[in-house]
């Protein structure tokens, strides 16, 4: 008589951001998800006070690890774009005995989670059915504004990381112009991000307010959400109106670049707080504005991605394949 067969390790899978962290053990031929855990970065000095935080609610510490960073991964010690915390792989493994461990940008790990997502954890903007096996372009503002792409190689589908948060903002009219550079002042230069992020939309706020004459107290970014959403406030009303027809314009520079004909995915912290607004018409409209590419773009679906903890997903994706590689 066979013995029966040993279960599968479980993996620890974090979600490093640059506000919050997430935490979860994931088993990587499942990619389920347990022991969950999320806790805001200013909470803990660095990662690694984060990371021992979370793995000392753990009965063992795993010996594989995939830990997904909002910043471009070069090397093995890595400092987050929008925050004082960093990484250093062999520290990792040092302190916490983490045997193998695989670094990746956040929405490398975002794109992996997307052939493992259901129907109910999308939500479609417009467009057709999008083409099999075409590439797919995700991007999200949050803390940052994430950008990659996913593209199938003939045997499984390949994540491309990217930097395209950064690309310049250029502006459409003089009314556009005045308000980005009010944004712009004081820095070499205006990258998406500074605009298509929270703290952009915080500015964009304080921008749209003195173009009129006014001066506000400053607003976090959720509260310019829910004002202007709410309609209690005008000028965060014209601030969001703005953020989503330009969130809708860098959408359809992204389906170009990268012609994502497989769609266009939204995830981030934002995304989701905005899609009924994003589904209201001026969103879609800029995302197809794009002269003669109108048609080219028409039938491209979009989709918010409204999944928990979807970037824990595909950072268990991640190492799936490098299991499957070897």
């Amino acid at each position: 008589m066979s013995a029966a067969p040993t279960a599968k390790a479980k993996a620890l899978v974090a979600d490093i951001g640059g506000t919050n962290a997430r935490f979860a053990l994931a088993d990587p031929g499942t990619l389920e998800l347990g022991e969950i855990w999320q806790v805001r970065c200013a909470e803990h000095p660095n990662l690694d006070s984060a990371l021992g935080a979370y793995i000392s609610r753990l009965p063992a510490v795993p010996e594989e690890a995939a830990i997904a960073v909002a910043a471009p991964v070069t090397g093995t010690e890595i400092g987050l774009t929008n925050s004082v915390w960093s990484l250093a792989v062999p520290r990792l493994h040092d302190r916490f005995g983490l045997k193998q461990v695989r670094v990746l940008n956040d929405f490398e790990a975002l794109a992996l989670s997307l052939p493992h997502l259901v129907p109910d954890e999308l939500h479609q903007i417009g467009g057709e059915t999008p083409l099999p096996h075409a590439a797919k372009a995700v991007f999200g503002p949050g803390t940052g504004l994430g950008v990659a792409a996913l593209t199938w190689s003939g045997e499984d589908w390949i994540a491309l990381p990217g930097e395209g948060g950064h690309m310049s903002f250029g502006a459409t009219g003089e009314r556009e112009l005045a308000l980005l550079e009010r944004i712009r002042k004081g820095r070499d230069h205006l990258s998406a991000e500074r605009v298509l992020s929270g703290p952009g939309l915080a500015e964009l706020y304080l921008a749209v307010a003195k173009a009129r004459g006014l001066t506000p107290a400053e607003l976090i970014p959720n509260d310019v959400i829910v004002k202007g959403l709410s309609g209690d406030d005008e000028v965060a009303a014209e601030a969001l109106d703005l953020f989503v027809a330009w969130l809708g314009r860098f959408a359809g520079d992204a389906a170009l670049l990268l012609g994502a004909r497989g769609g266009v995915y939204l995830g981030g912290g934002i995304a989701p707080k905005l899609k009924d607004k994003l589904s209201a018409g001026d969103f879609r409209r800029a995302f197809e504005d794009k002269g003669r590419m109108r048609a080219y773009l028409a039938p491209i679906p979009i989709y918010v991605i409204t999944a928990d903890f979807a970037t824990l997903k595909g950072a268990a994706a991640s190492l799936k394949l490098v299991a499957a590689s070897r």
